[in-house]
């Protein structure tokens, strides 16, 4: 990870948190599995209620609001939720980072009141 460091992007404690984290294999697969089952019941959830993502093998998905999704990021942050930036090439999608269980929820909980 040296050769990727810049002078102020990544503290010291946490390259070394990095770096541990990497050499531990049951944390690596662990955390695969777990952002994998995250991942599908995320997924799985918009399905069931009308909205599609870019499939995604990464630790978030690109959701298809099917509206400019400027406004839904603004009303998820008001109700707490934090969500990826604004990708111009795609005004319709919302990205969204895999996090815990609890945090999808939330997600979901706040999407679905928003989106209804």
């Amino acid at each position: 990870m040296r050769p990727h460091q810049t002078w102020d992007s990544v503290n010291i404690m946490a390259l070394v948190a990095a770096i541990a984290s990497l050499n531990d294999e049951t944390q690596v697969t662990n955390g695969r599995r777990r952002n994998g089952e995250t991942r599908a019941y995320l997924t799985s959830e918009l399905k069931s209620i009308g909205y599609e993502h870019i499939p995604s093998q990464a630790n978030f998905i690109m959701i298809n609001v099917k509206r400019p999704v400027m406004p839904l990021i603004g009303g998820l942050r008001e109700h707490g939720v934090q969500v990826g930036r604004f990708f111009p090439a795609l005004p319709n999608h919302m990205r969204v980072t895999i996090g815990k269980r609890a945090e999808m929820e939330t997600f979901l909980s706040a999407f679905r009141e928003l989106t209804s």
